[in-house]
């Protein structure tokens, strides 16, 4: 695949991401979020099956087991959270709050890896903490701006910075009988038990509707709008969940982490446009301040070292 073609599908991916997010909220109207998650991944894994098979996964060594299961519970665990932030915050705040996974990367790196981390990283995350300042507008004194929603999301960015580090150890180690698409598999078999776990633990009225939700407390196969719970599932399914892991997992190594991570950046805006078009979310100037500022940290957390040396050569 030529580094071009690379760079689209990947910005594809940013789009469809970025859109998931109002149908995430829409899901959430009808059914719980683990169990909506179980449900999304539950649908993804069956359309992998029936797109590459699942007879090839009998030829895979325990090796690739352990690792695509490993980061398939990473993978369910992350999405757990930032669906639950999803459901108790804005779109626009659950989105760029989720970015600073980027400035976290360097810091988990160093942690699994000894990797240094460079003085471009550590001002990426003060510019960080002024973006999420910005971005949530808290009052300080009573934290009464500060939703739980904001919280969790954040909670959520550790868990992505693991994944995204050892989804690059793994796949730049992939083994000789391992593919993009037997990972894919291996990653939604991993979060299925998380998720199932989760429902059956702390969600044990799954098919009630959330407190937000303006349906009444019906169970969700009683509602009359049943069918949009099944459009957001068909997209959340086959394009969010199938078709972004794919592409992800394999158009990224044709191309360079940067162009990646620069491309990437496109999928909070689009969220957030997506938000506030088709729920009328609010989205002042200081959030939009916050919002360029997490952007901003990103960008010098992974391009200031590279910017700084051309410079200086």
């Amino acid at each position: 695949m030529k580094p071009l073609h690379a760079e689209f599908l990947i910005f594809i991916a940013a789009v469809i991401w970025g859109l998931s997010y109002v149908f995430v909220k829409e899901g959430l109207f009808f059914v719980s979020p683990a169990l909506f998650l179980l449900i999304r991944f539950s649908a993804a894994l069956l359309i992998t099956f029936f797109f590459f098979g699942c007879l090839s996964l009998k030829t895979l060594k325990w090796k690739t087991w352990k690792r695509g299961l490993f980061l398939g519970a990473l993978f369910g665990g992350a999405y757990l959270l930032q669906t639950y932030a999803v459901n108790f915050t804005t779109i626009a705040k659950a989105s760029f709050i989720t970015a600073l996974v980027l400035p976290a990367v360097p810091f988990v790196s160093w942690f699994l890896l000894k990797k240094p981390i460079t003085l471009w990283n550590i001002i990426g995350v003060l510019l960080a903490l002024f973006g999420i300042y910005f971005l949530v507008d808290p009052d300080l004194q009573e934290f009464k701006n500060i939703q739980a929603g904001d919280i969790i999301a954040l909670c959520s960015v550790p868990l992505w910075a693991f994944y995204l580090n050892y989804i690059d150890i793994y796949t730049t180690e992939m083994e000789e009988d391992a593919n993009t698409a037997k990972m894919l598999m291996l990653q939604f078999l991993g979060a299925i038990p998380v998720l199932l776990l989760v429902t059956l633990l702390f969600e044990t009225n799954s098919l009630v509707p959330p407190l937000h939700s303006d349906l009444g407390k019906g169970f969700l196969w009683n509602s009359p709008d049943l069918w949009k719970f099944f459009v957001c599932l068909g997209y959340l399914a086959l394009l969010g969940s199938f078709a972004l892991t794919f592409l992800q997992t394999a158009a990224q190594k044709y191309t360079t982490p940067v162009k990646a991570m620069i491309l990437f950046q496109f999928e909070p805006i689009i969220a957030t446009v997506a938000a506030v078009w088709y729920y009328q979310d609010v989205f002042n100037f200081k959030m939009g301040l916050g919002c360029v500022t997490i952007l901003l940290a990103v960008l010098v957390s992974e391009l200031g070292a590279m910017v700084f040396t051309r410079k200086n050569n």
